[in-house]
């Protein structure tokens, strides 16, 4: 692999970063179909994260998710002109390489995913590794090593999720340019409440360490195990040096409102807003939150007009 200075590694992560904040203030879609993108592109969306059939059968017929088919990913290119957004497996080079070549604005590295586990040969650095400790169900914490992908080398930016603060800063100093939430089971099925936890996990944690001294700081770079002017950089701005969405069980306009009043840059929205009864008034409604979080006038309206979960059905009589 040729070598790169760093210089220049570092203006292309800027490049990737300022993509990146393109989106911020918008609604991202998780769509199914080229026709469901277009929707997403006409309601205003600020770009749309394409999952195919045969992906999401695999979650019930396998037990796990994989990535989405290449020509599922050029159909809805070919059908609209707002950023498309790859999703590959954790670990997985060969998968980002694919989308990078099929031209994605940013690929989506998805812990939902089937992870990659294999050992890599440690010449060829595209890869590192997270420890985390995860409570198992005999009611012990485990050690649960996952393998990323290591980003710097990419030419297009990664979003990525964390858990928490320390799993942020690992990610971004790996190459990730946008941070969302984590999720422990697919955006159908995932509770929203718990994006709403792991939202608020990362600002207070953010607010603490922008109360701590010098020291703490150190104490901090420590635990977290990444460079010392990155933690300092967050102590100080009180926020990440890149954009922060909230992902994971999303089809609620008034949650979208909700998440972007804490703080959120914009929301990733599940595919179940596709699910309701009137899915272009739904996703619109959607998009209008983000945008107008701070607008108590238009969100009455949405509240009013759906009941915060969708357009009533007709009654007769």
């Amino acid at each position: 692999m040729e070598t790169e200075s760093p210089e220049s590694a570092q203006q292309r992560f800027g490049w990737k970063i300022d993509i990146m904040n393109k989106f911020r203030g918008k609604a991202i879609i998780v769509v199914l179909t080229p026709a469901q993108a277009r929707i997403a592109e006409d309601a205003g969306a600020g770009g749309v994260i394409p999952i195919d059939l045969i992906a999401e059968a695999s979650v019930h017929t396998e037990g796990t998710a994989r990535s989405t088919d290449l020509n599922t990913i050029n159909n809805v290119m070919d059908r609209v002109v707002i950023p498309v957004i790859g999703r590959v497996r954790v670990g997985h080079v060969m998968e980002a390489k694919a989308m990078e070549f099929a031209k994605v604005t940013c690929i989506d590295e998805n812990e939902f995913l089937n992870p990659i586990t294999t050992k890599y040969d440690q010449s060829y650095p595209l890869h590192f590794t997270f420890t985390d400790g995860l409570n198992g169900a005999d009611g012990y914490k485990h050690t649960v090593h996952t393998t990323y992908i290591y980003k710097q080398p990419f030419k297009i930016p990664f979003l990525c999720g964390a858990a928490d603060l320390g799993e942020a800063l690992k990610q971004i100093q790996a190459g990730a340019s946008m941070i969302r939430t984590k999720m422990t089971i697919s955006e159908d099925s995932h509770d929203v409440s718990k994006t709403f936890e792991n939202v608020r996990k990362i600002f207070d944690e953010i607010e603490l360490l922008s109360t701590e001294d010098e020291v703490g700081i150190y104490s901090r770079q420590s635990l977290y195990d990444v460079d010392i002017e990155l933690v300092r950089m967050v102590a100080r701005d009180k926020r990440l040096p890149v954009p922060f969405f909230a992902s994971g069980g999303i089809f609620m306009p008034i949650d979208a409102a909700m998440l972007m009043s804490l703080g959120c840059n914009g929301v990733i929205v599940s595919s179940r807003a596709f699910k309701t009864l009137d899915p272009e008034t739904r996703i619109r409604d959607i998009v209008t939150a983000v945008k107008h979080y701070r607008e108590p006038a238009r969100l009455a309206r949405i509240i009013e007009r759906t009941g915060g979960y969708g357009p009533k059905p007709k009654t007769t009589g």
